[in-house]
């Protein structure tokens, strides 16, 4: 009889311990905003506390965001982050953004020479028509490859612009409650904070829409 409640006792203490999945699963911000997919989480096992989660998004690539003093929820289906985590998501999404940015506007100045080159090489007699149209339809082909590379980027981050715009309207809904009881009644200290956090999230989800915009207008200068 005693060897069964410390058995029991023993299996309920691993349940206990055992940590929640992450991998695999889908990884939101505020229930709306789909960032990818878990590659892996790093717990505190003590606070059994997802403290940061590796995730990768839809271009396959990966980015580990800081959660440990963000709310988490991880259900069977996805892994769902509070909206503090907005700012660090954009954080590192920008700095990704800028990054290809750049490598597109090194490939269009590179094309441009080129064909400058060759333009040049035709006028000075140093190659014949056929050559230059030879090698007119593989810079062609190389400016076709830029401009899908550089719709496809668009169409990316177009819609992150479009799940920020989701989440914006979410949150106005909870500042208009929140403001509403404010003015009729009072907030407590919790609703006050949730309010605080509530504005500066909308905050931030209007500069990383102008980032957004910006970056999209770059892209079309480019292409």
């Amino acid at each position: 009889m005693v060897w069964r409640i410390f058995s029991s006792v023993a299996r309920q203490e691993k349940k206990e311990a055992k940590l929640p999945t992450v991998r695999g699963k889908p990884v939101y911000i505020g229930g709306v905003l789909l960032v990818g997919v878990a590659e892996k989480g790093e717990f505190d096992i003590k606070r059994k506390k997802l403290v940061s989660i590796e995730v990768k998004d839809a271009g396959g690539t990966s980015y580990v965001l800081d959660t440990s003093n963000i709310r988490v929820k991880i259900a069977r289906e996805y892994v769902d982050l509070d909206v503090a985590a907005l700012p660090k998501f954009f954080e590192i999404k920008m700095r990704e953004v800028n990054k290809m940015i750049e490598d597109l506007r090194r490939s269009r100045a590179e094309l441009d020479k080129s064909y400058h080159k060759l333009e040049e090489a035709l006028v000075k007699g140093v190659i014949g028509m056929d050559i230059y149209n030879e090698q007119i339809k593989r810079l062609q082909e190389r400016e076709k490859r830029l401009r899908a590379a550089c719709i496809d980027m668009e169409k990316s981050i177009a819609s992150v612009g479009q799940s920020l715009a989701q989440l914006k309207a979410e949150l106005e809904k909870k500042r208009e409650r929140l403001e509403a009881k404010r003015l009729l009644d009072k907030l407590d200290e919790s609703e006050a904070e949730e309010l605080g956090k509530v504005l500066n999230t909308l905050g931030s989800i209007n500069a990383l829409s102008h980032l957004i915009t910006s970056s999209i207008i770059q892209l079309r200068l480019i292409c």
